[in-house]
């Protein structure tokens, strides 16, 4: 199964890359594919080896306060929306489609889209004390999670989600020793306000 990542940019080449540096934007997006493809792999094990697609977008506070009120009926940005297009159900860890889910045209499965606020990141990076790379690799987890049908409304569904979520970042951690990676801190990290959308 090969999964590609389409990316959105909504932020500006020039703020994304102040936001994040040292790294640079093409790093960024080479981690940020590698948490989707992990997340992904991670999560379907049962799609018959399918082609599948995910969309990613990187916008900052105006538009995310914007999506989160017309999707969410909240006020301000929150961190990430996700956006699925298929119905999912959660066996074990693992995510299978819904029996009455069609799979649609023919060529990859096209998952749904991921919105990651960097402003907002940013901001949650700075209070947690580790980088805003870290915290966009930890949000596109907790994106693809939700497009793959994981919660955390319920005590046992967010404990299988970070489960996996702890599951994909040692994998990360594993392929990209290039990151400065804070042991323990995006591990250990409370719940976030994260939530799909319609």
């Amino acid at each position: 199964m090969e999964c590609r990542v389409t990316f959105h940019d909504h932020y500006g080449r020039a703020e994304l890359e102040s936001a994040i540096e040292p790294m640079q934007v093409d790093a960024l997006h080479d981690l940020l594919e590698s948490s989707v493809s992990e997340t992904v792999g991670a999560a379907l094990e049962h799609l018959d080896h399918r082609d599948v697609e995910v969309e990613v977008t990187l916008c900052g506070d105006a538009e995310m306060t914007r999506l989160n009120f017309d999707h969410m009926g909240e006020r301000g940005p929150t961190d990430v929306l996700a956006f699925p297009l298929h119905e999912w159900s959660i066996d074990g860890h693992h995510s299978r489609l819904a029996d009455d889910d069609g799979f649609g045209p023919p060529g990859p499965m096209l998952l749904g889209d991921v919105v990651l606020d960097v402003d907002q990141a940013v901001r949650q990076a700075r209070e947690g004390d580790w980088s805003a790379v870290e915290e966009l690799a930890l949000l596109t987890i907790h994106g693809c999670l939700h497009l793959l049908g994981h919660d955390h409304a319920e005590i046992d569904e967010e404990e299988a989600m970070r489960d996996m979520e702890r599951s994909v970042l040692s994998a990360l951690h594993r392929r990209h020793r290039d990151v400065e990676w804070k042991p323990g801190s995006l591990f250990d990290r409370a719940g976030h306000a994260v939530t799909t959308g319609s």
